[in-house]
């Protein structure tokens, strides 16, 4: 998914953009950690059936994250 492709399906509503500062101000994430993170969160909504990205979906996401930074880094 491309730069263009993520801005164009990886829309956050308000509740979901504040998650996403949170996460970052509080685990000091990367501009290529937050892409990633939305990623998932896309993916994870297409399996629910989702057609706009949740909160729900980008918590799930950071959690995915927080895993990885904890077993590889």
């Amino acid at each position: 998914m491309s730069t263009a492709d993520i801005r164009e399906y990886c829309i956050l509503d308000k509740e979901s953009r504040q998650l996403m500062k949170q996460a970052f101000d509080t685990l000091g994430l990367s501009t290529r950690a937050h892409d990633r993170i939305l990623k998932v969160a896309r993916t994870i909504a297409d399996l629910d059936g989702a057609e706009q990205i949740s909160d729900a979906h980008i918590a799930e996401a950071i959690r995915y994250r927080a895993l990885d930074r904890k077993f590889w880094e």
